[in-house]
């Protein structure tokens, strides 16, 4: 296995994504999903850790009967349950395909030897998955709606393209109500 980037807390979570997937070329294997195909359901212990070749994956969870997206995961990103995986503990969220996906999947069990191996491995991806982690955080709670919107037309744009308005929607905290009228206020402030 070829060294990973020691100085992660440097490097964005997709250069470390990028340095991870090719250190771990012959520990990976190819996943094909279709549209809509779950790849962990809530209650499952995840046993995964995707890297997204290309295509998209959300992860979310649903409460009273309605779904809240916690993330997106496109071409270049990580995605798993990260606590679940890590821990060994069922899940309490969903991973699912929104578009045609190819992954690169490390299993638990490679996972795990991999950290036999380098200990400093599971120390690395803890950072990375800490600095994932505490921008969502960040975005959802130290900004209005309005702000969150703004935020996500720059740092994700792509999004837009590839994912319904109702999504977004969750994604950002709000209602696809909230959503239509920041948008229009946008619109108005435009022109």
């Amino acid at each position: 296995m070829r060294n990973i980037r020691t100085n992660v807390s440097q490097t964005t979570p997709i250069e470390f994504a990028t340095r991870m997937q090719e250190a771990l070329k012959p520990f990976l294997f190819v996943k094909k999903v279709k549209k809509q195909e779950t790849l962990l359901m809530e209650g499952d212990t995840c046993k995964n850790i995707y890297f997204v070749k290309s295509g998209a994956i959300k992860q979310y969870y649903i409460s009273d009967g309605k779904e809240f997206i916690q993330n997106f995961y496109f071409d270049g990103h990580i995605a798993s349950n990260f606590d679940s995986f890590l821990t060994q503990i069922p899940s309490d969220s969903y991973l699912e395909a929104i578009e045609g996906t190819e992954l690169l999947v490390l299993s638990y069990f490679n996972f795990k030897t991999i950290c036999s191996a380098k200990s400093d491995f599971n120390q690395q991806l803890a950072i990375c998955i800490s600095k994932m982690n505490a921008q969502r955080v960040n975005l959802l709670l130290l900004s209005d709606g309005m702000m969150r919107y703004e935020k996500f037309l720059i740092d994700e744009p792509e999004i837009l393209q590839r994912v319904p308005q109702y999504m977004i929607a969750s994604y950002l905290g709000m209602t696809p109500e909230t959503l239509s009228r920041i948008r229009k206020r946008m619109s108005l402030k435009a022109a």
